[in-house]
Parts: structure tokens; sequence; C-alpha cells
């Protein structure tokens, strides 16, 4: 079984940024929406050109990808950037339809993205990358869940509750307002805001770690041996 992480958080928090310390020939991206990766010589080091960079857009096509690559020795991390856009995407291409039927579906086809990556190789890490939208009660922000296509979905489906790890990407600043990147590895509470992030006990000491997905696989190849 592959290690399964999601990575939540908002946008301009340091997820995809992350990706620069883990080795690009070890690497596969797979990029849903075709954004240009937010590091410097991003472009040089994945590209169609080296086979480490796949713009997908439906998740059949997602699967049969992943199915590829668990039979590449060589790929040790996969990276689903932006993957909740297979859903949207879905869900524009479906709007047309009527009833509460589309929506199971639409969490069933995610969710076999999910067990695709579970089944793969255990020497694997796949990073599901995935913006995260406020959970509000009367107006005041609670808590963070994963941006999806609305509340007829998330009644049905939870995507946090369906992964071993979960790691919240964040910015604090110092008292002289200087910004630092990181990852919750915890859950957590700021002021009232419960933070929804959760690893196997004691693979972090810390609970809130520097936005680097090379020493969280370390962390990971470490703690499981």
């Amino acid at each position: 079984m592959a290690n399964v992480v999601m990575l939540l958080g908002k946008s301009g928090t340091g997820k995809s940024t992350s990706i620069k310390t883990l080795n690009p020939e070890e690497t596969i991206i797979i990029n849903v929406l075709g954004k240009k990766l937010p590091f410097k010589g991003s472009s040089t080091i994945y590209n169609t050109e080296k086979k480490n960079l796949f713009r997908i857009e439906d998740y059949q096509q997602m699967i049969n990808l992943l199915q590829a690559c668990n039979g590449q020795p060589h790929i040790k991390n996969i990276i689903l950037d932006d993957c909740i856009y297979i859903m949207r995407k879905e869900y524009f291409k479906r709007a047309k339809e009527t009833g509460y039927g589309k929506y199971t579906e639409l969490a069933q086809h995610f969710q076999q993205i999910i067990s695709t990556c579970e089944q793969m190789r255990e020497d694997i890490n796949v990073f599901l990358i995935l913006h995260s939208e406020d959970v509000q009660s009367d107006k005041t922000t609670v808590g963070y869940k994963v941006s999806t296509i609305g509340q007829l979905l998330d009644n049905q489906y939870n995507p946090i509750e369906v992964v071993p790890m979960v790691l919240y990407s964040a910015i604090k600043f110092d008292d002289k307002g200087k910004p630092s990147y990181g990852f919750y590895t915890h859950a957590a509470m700021e002021g009232a805001v419960q933070i929804p992030a959760k690893t196997p006990d004691e693979m972090f000491s810390e609970d809130f770690i520097p936005n680097d997905l090379g020493a969280v696989v370390k962390a990971m190849n470490e703690y499981y041996g």
C-alpha cells in the first residue's frame, strides 16, 4: 500500500512550492489545471519531454496513468496537483443532468482515484494537493474543509476522512512580520479555528514544519522503515 498524503490549504500558502525539494528523477507531477509550478527553474526540471509532467483532465485517464506509474520502479513520488478539479470538470460536463445521483457518482469517481493510489507499491508516496475553504458557524470561521463543488456533495463525502495523513499548509508571521511557510502536522486550534491536520503517532514531533516535501518523504521513510 502506497503512502497517501493530502496536502490541504488556501492558495498562496506554499503547497506547490513544497515540490521543489523532491528528486525530479523520482517524481511525477500530474497537473490538472496546467498551471506553471511556482519555483525557479521548474519548467526545465519538470516537463513533458522528461516525462515527469502530465496534464490530465479526466478521472479515468488519471487512474490509467497512476496504474502505469505503478509499474515503473524509478517513480517514488507522485503529485496530484489541484486534483479536486478532476471532480469539478466532470461536474460542469454533466451540469444539465438532474437529480442527486450524479453527486454520488462524482464522489465515487474521486474515491476511485484515492483507492488506486492506495493500491500502488508501498515505496510510492502520493500527494494530493487540494484547496481548502472555510467552515463557518454563525458567520464565523470555525475550521477548514476541502473545497469541492458544494453542500450536496459535502453531505455525502469528506475526502479528509478517507486518507491517513493530512498536512495543512499555512503562513505564520514573526513579530517583525516575516512569513514562515509550513505545514501543520497535527490537529490544532488557532484561536477559535480548528486545523484539520493528522499524521501517524510520533511521525512528527513538531506541530508545524517547513513546507518541504523532501523532508516529509524522509520522515515517512524513517517511520515505516
